[in-house]
């Protein structure tokens, strides 16, 4: 280092320029100049590369500095060796500018076709503007794509159609305004919640099988549930669904159409019961007319029957056994009279007397018939409402009613038990279903309830069937419902079962509010004494030839005198050639007058004549023709009652 210090073997540099002043100070003021630039040129480089700490290739830009700095030292020591010959410093301090020059230039090539595919700045510039313009259509693209999914929005919450959508746990991500209305919600309170919250318990077991077939790889379904309104009604909907899955086949959203059907089944339900009542009405309206026809004809042979025991029962000389005999077959005829009755009023071609009645009244005057009937083993009880309407119906068959009723009953409980009646009122709004169809009005409700053994559904439906029983063989004829099914809705009003196994039955008779109001009660009269003619003459029409010969005979026997005709024709020639006091006709005959015709035709001529007709069963519309009052004898009849009637309408004729 002494060496290196030692300057005195060495001539400064000023020497070689002649120590020329305005050249010295040249030569040192350009190396002073030229250092201070180099010394400040990588002091701007450390800030930059401070600052820009993203910037590519930083290593040359160090080296560069360096090298930077070594030039600015060189020009340091050029301006010095003027005065001081340092040059063995000068020198290292250019071997280490050569150095790092090298070093520079040999990391600068490998760089330079890095650096030559940087874009340069009008290629920065133009890329920038292209990427400016991008933006902008991105920017555009996305506003449309908000202001499209906006709209989206909008359409799918306004469609007319009940919509939601729910991911693959079924909770709800969005619905429709018309979903809402249709169940009563708002929005708040079903987005987030399980579609299960809105299901009944049933549907909610559809739903996760049916979420089992949809991970199992399903896409559409159709399904029916019954959903809960917020006002807590219980609506059947119908759903069409579409499912959307990602790449992987997992369910993300379930898209559902729902469509309200309650109306739908409400009507299909109606049809279905109007199809029923149909169906009913139609067999019991076959039934009818095959119990009728049956009736007709069997009732023409008890009434001959019945005259020709009566006859015979008047005989003198009958023997007592053979009295017996005559009497047992009386009551024998009775009891089928009866059947037929209940046939004829199953069929509602029984003849009613309806009037005005006080149920309550009806009931009381059959009160200790209905408890002997029911024994000591059950108890009778009767409830009343306090304002009962009065009804109007035919007394005989409601008493013959409420006795089946309380039959049936009794038959019903195997051991003790109770039977009570109700009476009361009901107002019907609307037209009301069952077996037979109940119009709008108001109605008196007369009602058998027992804690028996009940019936099954399929006893139920057959209930009202005729002869059909589920009593043994001889405990009854099955006629009793079928007689009350026919009489009530012949009335008018309709009949009403409530009944299950081991839970007793409700019977209702439904019969029309009366407009006016009972007459009073009148004493029972007493039966009126046997009656006989005084000779008048008398037209039977009757074409059953056994009939009109035993009534004839009958006639005959009780003082009259007796033309017999078998049809309108005979009985026409009769009233030309003959002088007769009554016609006693019978209404349903063949040929092409019935007895209402044959009567119109016999008035034509005599303006005066009575007419009394006879009938084993009466097309209503076909008495209704008749302009007076029809009096009518209902076939089975006795020969006194017979004979009574015709007394009866001669006097009337006579007064008048």
């Amino acid at each position: 280092m002494n060496t290196l210090l030692d300057f005195s073997r060495f001539t400064p540099h000023g020497f070689c320029l002649a120590w020329q002043p305005g050249l010295i100070w040249l030569e040192g003021g350009s190396d002073l100049l030229i250092a201070l630039a180099y010394f400040s040129i990588p002091a701007a480089l450390v800030v930059f590369l401070r600052r820009r700490r993203d910037l590519a290739f930083k290593p040359i830009f160090g080296l560069f500095a360096a090298f930077i700095m070594a030039c600015g030292a060189t020009h340091l020591f050029g301006a010095l060796t003027l005065w001081v010959p340092a040059y063995w410093e000068d020198g290292i301090t250019k071997a280490i500018t050569a150095v790092l020059s090298v070093l520079t230039a040999a990391t600068l090539w490998p760089l330079l076709p890095k650096a030559l595919a940087l874009p340069s700045p009008t290629e920065l510039r133009r890329v920038n503007q292209a990427l400016g313009h991008q933006v902008e259509v991105s920017a555009r693209a996305t506003a449309r794509l908000r202001d499209s999914e906006a709209r989206l929005r909008v359409l799918y919450a306004r469609t007319p159609a009940a919509l939601h959508a729910a991911d693959a746990e079924g909770t709800l991500l969005a619905v429709s305004d018309r979903w809402l209305e249709l169940l009563g919600y708002v929005r708040d309170e079903v987005i987030g919640h399980n579609i299960a919250e809105f299901y009944t318990p049933e549907s909610c077991r559809k739903a996760r099988e049916l979420m089992v077939d949809l991970q199992a790889g399903a896409r559409q379904f159709f399904a029916e549930r019954q959903v809960r309104c917020s006002d807590g009604r219980i609506l059947d909907v119908e759903l069409l669904s579409d499912v959307e899955r990602d790449g992987a086949g997992r369910v993300q959203r379930v898209m559902v159409v729902v469509t309200d059907v309650t109306r739908r089944r409400e009507a299909e339900a109606a049809l279905q019961a109007t199809e029923a009542r149909l169906r009913h009405s139609q067999k019991m309206e076959a039934v009818g007319q095959l119990t009728g026809g049956i009736a007709h004809d069997f009732n023409n042979l008890l009434t001959t029957i019945m005259g020709s025991l009566e006859l015979l029962e008047r005989r003198a000389n009958l023997e007592e056994r053979s009295r017996r005999l005559v009497d047992n077959a009386l009551d024998g005829s009775r009891k089928a009279a009866r059947l037929t009755s209940q046939l004829l009023t199953f069929s509602r071609q029984q003849r009613l007397s309806p009037e005005p009645l006080v149920p309550g009244e009806v009931v009381g005057g059959i009160h200790d018939l209905l408890a002997r009937t029911l024994g000591d083993r059950i108890r009778l009880t009767v409830w009343s409402d306090a304002e009962s309407w009065p009804i109007l119906a035919d007394r005989n068959q409601v008493e013959a009613a409420l006795l089946n009723l309380v039959i049936n009953a009794r038959d019903a409980i195997p051991a003790d038990g109770n039977v009570t009646i109700e009476i009361g009122n009901r107002r019907c709004e609307q037209e009301s279903s069952g077996l037979d169809v109940l119009r709008p009005g108001e109605y008196g409700v007369l009602a058998v309830i027992d804690d028996g053994c009940g019936m099954s559904g399929d006893v139920r439906a057959r209930a009202f069937e005729p002869f059909f029983t589920t009593k043994p063989p001889g405990a009854g004829t099955g006629l009793g419902l079928s007689q009350i099914y026919g009489f009530v809705t012949q009335s008018g009003g309709g009949v009403r079962i409530e009944t299950a196994p081991g839970c007793g039955t409700r019977i209702e008779m439904l019969l029309p509010r009366a407009q006016a109001s009972p007459p009073a009660s009148q004493a029972a009269m007493p039966a009126p004494a046997a009656v006989r003619g005084d000779g008048q003459r008398i037209l039977l029409v009757e074409d059953d030839d056994l009939l009109r010969a035993t009534m004839a005979e009958a006639l005959r026997e009780r003082g009259f005198t007796v033309a017999e005709a078998a049809n309108a024709e005979q009985a026409m020639h009769v009233l030309n050639t003959e002088d007769v006091a009554l016609m006693f006709t019978d209404v349903m005959m063949p040929g092409a007058m019935s007895g209402v015709d044959l009567a119109f035709a016999a008035r034509a001529q005599r303006r005066d004549l009575p007419v009394l007709f006879a009938t084993g069963f009466a097309d209503a519309s076909i008495l209704d023709a008749w302009t007076d009052q029809a009096d009518v004898m209902p076939k089975p009849y006795t020969q006194d009652s017979l004979a009574t009637r015709i007394v009866a309408k001669l006097r009337v004729g006579e007064r008048v």
